[in-house]
């Protein structure tokens, strides 16, 4: 889900490679030597992933049982004020993303393979704020033609084949075509009040047109447990892994900048988090639901907080 792509301004960028004493070189030195990757700066001097877990509610993963059409608006907010390094140390920085994100989904009573056929594509507004710098416009597009749910009273496996297309405004792309492939299983107890959630999701990065970078893959595991008391109010409990799998693929003049100033541009990064969830359906179309979670066991890149309010509406 294309949902947190703070983009560092590109003109700054190319200023700050040029010209040796500008305050912008300082500052990208600041974050090289942080080794400073993913989700958040997005132009490419150090790698990113579009996939945001902890946003998308719990059970969201999978599809309802009937063909319909379901709407999905994910209402985010991140915020950090810590920038964690690759040796562990804590650097200062008031970071702030928000954004819109509707989802429209397609469920179809069409089976493939034995599972059912649904699609659906995720548009994204974004605003961005580092230390007082705003960035806002339209993100990055992801289209998942291919989703396949295999449907159980007792569990669902779900696979859903997809891809971010860069297409956003110049300050929020991450200027880069993301293939992702993500693997779902819940296992339902008690008429399935009671869901377990484990899914991993898989991105393989382009190169970025501008920078000539390729971000490594990234990898990121989710684990939820959600629970009805009522047929219409759930809570939940859910935690999440990301890795950056391998190290980015830099070009010959960043590798002389990290040779020349021993920094680590294009270190790997991983972050790791843990959350709850709220969640209230109105009827059986309407849905409202919170998420929050804390990141801990950053590195590479910011640890901090992250906030989602979720309306569902299902046209069946």
């Amino acid at each position: 889900m294309n949902l947190i792509n703070m983009q560092f301004a590109k003109t700054e960028v190319k200023e700050g490679l040029r010209a040796s004493q500008s305050h912008q070189l300082k500052l990208l030195l600041a974050l090289a030597m942080t080794g400073f990757v993913s989700p958040t700066f997005a132009d490419g001097i150090v790698g990113a992933g579009h996939y945001a877990p902890a946003i998308a509610n719990i059970r969201d993963l999978t599809v309802p049982d009937q063909a319909g059409f379901v709407y999905e608006q994910y209402n985010f907010y991140y915020t950090s004020d810590t920038l964690i390094a690759s040796s562990g140390k804590e650097v200062s920085g008031d970071l702030s993303s928000g954004g819109i994100a509707p989802l429209f989904l397609w469920v179809t009573d069409r089976e493939v393979m034995g599972a059912r056929y649904s699609f659906y594509f995720n548009p994204v507004y974004l605003s961005n704020d580092l230390d007082g710098e705003e960035d806002q416009g339209l993100g990055d597009l992801y289209i998942q033609p291919v989703w396949l749910s295999w449907l159980n009273k007792s569990y669902d496996v779900t696979l859903g084949i997809g891809v971010y297309a860069p297409v956003g405004n110049e300050d929020v792309t991450l200027d880069m075509w993301t293939t992702q492939f993500q693997l779902a299983g819940y296992y339902y107890m008690m008429d399935q009040a009671s869901a377990l959630m484990l899914a991993a999701t898989y991105e393989i990065h382009s190169e970025v047109d501008e920078t000539k970078v390729t971000p490594g893959d990234h990898l990121t595991i989710e684990y939820g447990w959600s629970q009805y008391f009522t047929q219409q109010f759930e809570v939940g409990i859910r935690g999440y892994s990301q890795w950056q799998m391998q190290r980015d693929d830099l070009p010959s003049n960043l590798n002389n900048l990290n040779q020349l100033l021993g920094t680590d541009i294009g270190n790997k990064s991983e972050v790791h988090g843990v959350g709850i969830q709220a969640a209230y359906w109105f009827n059986n179309q309407w849905n409202l639901a919170f998420n929050y979670a804390k990141e801990y066991s950053a590195e590479s890149r910011f640890e901090g907080e992250m906030y989602s309010l979720n309306i569902t509406y299902m046209m069946n």
